[in-house]
């Protein structure tokens, strides 16, 4: 198989946010191997990155408060197992941008999403979300590089997924 043609690994942490109106349930997204394309001669853009803020999503300058505007065409789900998926518009029928990732979610965040129908998503590239003690200083450094995008989107839950 070609290198091009191989699977993508994408790597998502949930995470709930304390903001003055109460907590809201984020979900970080990252490309740990980005693709990048030529825009102009020389020029290189981020595909992922270009490709959330063509659908709406905003860059995100301030990790502690990154924007939300409402992105109608993306949408989180979790089923009855814990599996999450992650839809983007141009995510063909039988795959989605994540797919069956089991997700632990701290303690509710579940409840937060399903209150509100909608989780804050954060798509990044080089989060280095598995070095959970260093996620801001990672956020703040993808922030600053323009790597950061954010959106509130539609979260889902299958019926039955409370136990």
């Amino acid at each position: 198989m070609a290198e091009r043609d191989a699977p993508r690994t994408i790597m998502a942490r949930a995470a709930l946010a304390r903001y003055p109106a109460g907590k809201l349930p984020l979900l970080w997204v990252d490309d740990p191997a980005p693709v990048t394309a030529p825009v102009t001669v020389g020029d290189q853009i981020n595909v992922i990155i270009a490709l959330t803020l063509r659908d709406g999503f905003e860059l995100v300058f301030d990790p502690q408060q990154p924007p939300a505007p409402t992105v109608h065409s993306w949408r989180v789900a979790l089923d009855a197992d814990s599996m999450l998926t992650v839809r983007s518009p141009r995510d063909p029928p039988n795959q989605s941008f994540v797919w069956d990732l089991h997700l632990p979610t701290p303690l509710g965040w579940r409840e937060h999403a399903r209150k509100y129908g909608a989780v804050i998503l954060l798509v990044g590239s080089g989060l280095h979300l598995a070095d959970t003690d260093r996620l801001a200083d990672h956020a703040a450094a993808c922030a600053r590089a323009g790597l950061l995008t954010s959106a509130l989107v539609a979260y889902d839950e299958t019926v039955g997924a409370w136990h």
